[in-house]
């Protein structure tokens, strides 16, 4: 028993009914989570969690102009933030939203024990979801000399013949960190010089678009795009998407050789992260908790990315489409340390 004091009165309520209001509450409240790439309030990722736990999910549907504002205002008030659960794409905006202090920091046994610590900083407020791969793509029948590694990009052999989004790009942003962090900075500068260099056309456009110019006529040889592009066009019924896969080879970089030239192919992060002042946020973190469950990972393996977690997990399509893969066990964490410098870079050698 503990007393509850109310002005001059004193209102004994017993421990066990006090400890389980709030929390009951709460439960009842539904755990608002913004996801834009997951936007069906009726996936397996929304629906089971709701079926195992009984706590509801509302799908927040905010530009990112409309999220920042109402973020910026709960913080400089102090009050509820606009959700409870951030679905984040990419190193470099998860450590935007770090730096905006949208984030808070969690615990979790289970996430520490099923997601490798390269992929989660629960400091930061977050864990990694899935995965996907930044891979070269070539069209042989321009080009009759293959790059296998982040690194032959910079070979003059390429002179006119590479292409590349824009710099600006979070994943492009994201691999020039992980090139410092591997290399230091004046060899990395000296790398994204190289590429610059390079170039067929000025830097820009979609990974969609870059594959798409890779396999129609024109100098564009050689790119780099994620491997989940190549993967819906493999699986697509479109027969001119058909048509351009076929013309076009992925190349898993940095697969062979010792120290650096076999570091794996760079991949970044899909995370969920726990919202700054968030009164929801013991079931935020079961939110978290379960997408790294076995039944949410082998739903991330069935489709285009790469799960987070190997326990539990049966055949990923993404392998068995596109073959095994060793992949830079980089940590995330340690990546966001040099994104400042690798903007920097990229503005000091023009890949813009």
């Amino acid at each position: 028993m503990r007393p509850r004091v109310i002005g001059k009165t004193c209102i004994v309520l017993p421990l066990a009914a006090t400890l389980l209001t709030a929390p009951l509450a709460l439960a009842s409240a539904p755990l608002k989570v913004h996801a834009p790439r997951l936007n069906d309030p009726e996936a397996p990722i929304f629906a089971a969690f709701t079926q195992e736990t009984g706590i509801p999910i509302e799908l927040v549907s905010l530009s990112m102009e409309e999220l920042t504002s109402a973020f910026e205002a709960a913080l400089a008030s102090e009050a509820e933030p606009p959700v409870d659960v951030l679905m984040v794409v990419d190193t470099g905006n998860i450590h935007r939203l770090m730096e905006a202090g949208w984030l808070q920091p969690l615990e979790s046994e289970s996430l520490e024990t099923r997601v490798p610590v390269e992929l989660r900083d629960l400091e930061a407020g977050w864990s990694g979801y899935a995965t996907r791969a930044r891979v070269i793509y070539v069209n042989p029948d321009k080009i009759d000399w293959v790059p296998e590694s982040y690194e032959a990009l910079a070979d003059e052999r390429l002179a006119g013949k590479l292409c590349l989004g824009g710099g600006a790009s979070a994943y492009n942003t994201s691999l020039m960190a992980s090139v410092v962090a591997h290399h230091g900075e004046a060899a990395a500068e000296e790398w994204a010089e190289a590429l610059v260099a390079n170039l067929a056309q000025p830097a820009g456009g979609r990974d969609s678009e870059l594959l798409q110019a890779l396999a129609a006529p024109g100098d564009c040889a050689v790119t780099l795009a994620n491997h989940y592009y190549y993967l819906r066009l493999l699986e697509s019924e479109n027969a001119e998407e058909q048509s351009t896969a076929e013309a076009l080879k992925l190349v898993w970089p940095n697969q062979q050789g010792e120290g650096l030239e076999g570091r794996g192919a760079y991949r970044n992060v899909a995370a969920f992260a726990v919202a700054q002042g968030t009164p929801r946020a013991e079931q935020a973190v079961r939110f978290l908790e379960h997408t790294a469950g076995v039944a949410m990972q082998r739903d991330v393996a069935g489709g285009i990315f790469f799960p987070v977690v190997a326990e539990g997990v049966d055949e990923i399509n993404a392998e068995q489409r596109l073959g095994h893969a060793s992949m830079d066990t980089l940590s995330m964490r340690q990546l966001t340390g040099h994104l400042s410098k690798a903007r920097q870079i990229l503005a000091r050698v023009g890949w813009e």
